[in-house]
């Protein structure tokens, strides 16, 4: 079958897909041929490339939408279902992409509450004029999207003894119980559940309901001086209420894989502040290259041999 590998940036991607399916031809392309290339595609791996409705619409021979991840905000889903065109992703426990993103999310957590940025400028000054910053050991941080990456970085977490708080959409007694957690909030309890946490990261999907979720109102609620994590989406956290927070010292720092725009715009005013920053690469590690390139494999094999799909979306 002929593979469209959208994001040949990610080049990393393209070389373990041609090693798994050496039976397909997995053909990198670049975002702006996509519409091109699309009419000849039997499976698209999106990546970080949209895939609009006249994208779907024009691929006749289209049997898979499959993204290398868990995010499919950038597939066009009703076009999808309109054409009765399968999406289905890559789940965080089977594709370690828990894993992968939990770990940076703990660089992030402890670089921005130690406040790296600053350490960098001093050593560049050749001064010692360090930063007194915030420890994660016994501090209080709430994990905003307590899934499969919110639930990894819950356990962790567990070595520094702090205390836990979890915001998920649904209740679900017994998983506070298994990971730790001291209390778990539902999403419309959002600025309760951020009061008196020194640290919060965020770990859902970027969605309706979660575009916006951080906003003024949930920023004021945190305590001055926290640190706010961001390994989800960037416009899950509304930017200009970020960048008042950094200014008036509400937090002290915040750590951002992800931002409104990407790539990013290196002159990005956020950059001015006390933000540790990194490019969209929580899940690039050898543990997600081998767990997804094996989710994709199994995927395609099944639309082969006709059977049903696992993690479908659509």
């Amino acid at each position: 079958m002929r593979v469209l590998m959208c994001s040949p940036d990610l080049a990393a991607i393209t070389d373990v897909l041609r090693e798994a399916l050496p039976e397909h031809q997995v053909v990198p392309t670049e975002p702006d041929a996509l519409a091109a290339e699309a009419p000849s595609a039997e499976v698209i791996i999106p990546a970080r490339t949209p895939v609009d409705a006249a994208t779907v619409e024009s691929a006749s021979r289209l049997r898979l939408i499959q993204q290398f991840g868990i995010g499919v905000d950038h597939v066009d889903l009703e076009a999808a279902r309109a054409r009765d065109i399968p999406v289905a992703n890559a789940p965080a426990g089977p594709s370690g992409i828990g894993k992968a993103v939990a770990e940076f999310a703990l660089m992030h957590l402890i670089a921005a509450g130690r406040q790296l940025p600053t350490h960098f400028r001093t050593l560049a000054a050749r001064s010692i004029a360090v930063p007194f910053g915030a420890s994660l050991f016994d501090s209080r941080v709430c994990i905003v999207g307590v899934g499969g990456v919110g639930s990894e970085i819950a356990r962790l977490l567990k070595p520094f003894g702090a205390t836990l708080i979890g915001v998920k959409r649904t209740p679900d007694a017994g998983l506070a119980q298994q990971l730790g957690l001291t209390e778990l909030y539902t999403a419309d309890r959002l600025t309760e559940a951020v009061r008196n946490c020194g640290f919060v990261v965020l770990s859902v999907p970027l969605t309706d309901e979660t575009h916006g979720l951080v906003d003024q109102a949930v920023l004021d609620s945190m305590p001055d001086g926290s640190v706010l994590v961001n390994v989800s989406r960037g416009p899950v956290v509304e930017r200009q209420p970020l960048i008042d927070a950094l200014d008036s010292g509400r937090l002290r720092a915040a750590g951002l894989d992800v931002f409104w725009e990407e790539p990013v715009d290196p002159a990005d005013p956020v950059f001015e502040r006390e933000v540790f920053a990194t490019p969209h690469g929580a899940s690039a590690c050898d543990i997600f290259l081998r767990g997804t390139t094996e989710v994709v494999r199994d995927n395609i094999a099944r639309i082969e041999a006709g059977q049903a799909l696992k993690y479908r979306v659509v």
